[in-house]
């Protein structure tokens, strides 16, 4: 068992124990009337009495924060403690009045988008055929110019057109696929992927005359531009920059427009195989 260590061990000014547990001391004075002291003194007797009295000067009250302090201290050293740098160690502080808790941290991997940048690289020629080898030709329609695909064969190949393809560089550089304009040769006439007036969900596919395709930049390019990758068995595909998703495709159907639909569609050829000149 711990044993309360004596007052003048304390590290503070020493105080008399009637000191540590009075609050306050005033003069005492002794009413000899209530001891029954006035009739032996005003009769001169000589009665005794083994009681005494005694002045006592004012002592000045000892500070209450001191009082506490001393209380801890004994308390401390009840506690086992040996020495009292500090009142209160981190571990009381831990235990009595902070909380511990553990903090959980968790990852997250957040991907932002860049919008690609495309930089004219180069432009070659190729004759471009589906995978059923119909071929592209060039038709007007109630005024205006369309893609055809059909089959041709001995002299009619002769109607069959020429595509430019207008290669970029894309960045950030994506290898598996190139980004591509198409456009008849001798004319000005590129395939464009936009939404029509009144119908702001689905894209459809038509050629534009366009004077130099190399001064549009961002946005403008886009509806021009087509992603070209090369699948297993060496046919490519044409995904919409302006619309990702969309391919360029042909109908089942002989002599039909050349159309863009959605990669779900199954219905319509979406592969293509490229054909050099002769």
């Amino acid at each position: 068992m711990a044993v309360v260590p004596e007052t003048n061990y304390l590290p503070m000014d020493s105080y008399s124990e009637e000191e540590f547990y009075s609050e306050f001391s005033s003069e005492m004075k002794v009413d000899i009337n209530h001891f029954g002291w006035k009739g032996c003194i005003s009769s001169q007797s000589s009665c005794r009495s083994s009681i005494t009295r005694e002045i006592r000067k004012s002592r000045k009250p000892m500070p209450s924060l001191k009082k506490a302090i001393n209380l801890v201290v004994i308390i401390g050293r009840l506690s086992g403690k040996k020495t009292f740098e500090c009142l209160f160690d981190d571990q009381d502080l831990l235990n009595y009045i902070l909380v511990e808790e553990d903090i959980s941290i968790s990852n997250v991997d957040e991907t932002c988008a860049v919008a690609p940048k495309f930089r004219y690289s180069n432009t070659t020629v190729h004759f471009i055929r589906d995978s059923r080898q119909k071929c592209l030709t060039l038709q007007e329609h109630q005024g205006n110019a369309h893609l055809v695909a059909l089959f041709l064969q001995g002299n009619n190949r002769t109607s069959e057109a020429k595509i430019n393809m207008g290669a970029y560089i894309s960045s950030p550089f994506n290898g598996q696929t190139r980004p591509v304009t198409l456009s008849i040769v001798g004319r000005n006439l590129y395939l464009s992927c936009r939404v029509e007036e009144g119908d702001q969900d689905t894209p459809v596919l038509s050629l534009m005359e366009v004077e130099n395709i190399q001064e549009k930049k961002n946005d403008n390019l886009h509806p021009f531009l087509f992603y070209k990758r090369i699948n297993g068995n060496s046919s490519n595909t044409f995904e919409s920059v302006a619309f990702p998703g969309w391919y360029i495709c042909t109908s089942q159907a002989e002599n039909q427009f050349v159309q863009i639909k959605p990669q779900s569609d199954n219905k319509h050829i979406k592969d293509f195989l490229l054909h050099s000149p002769q």
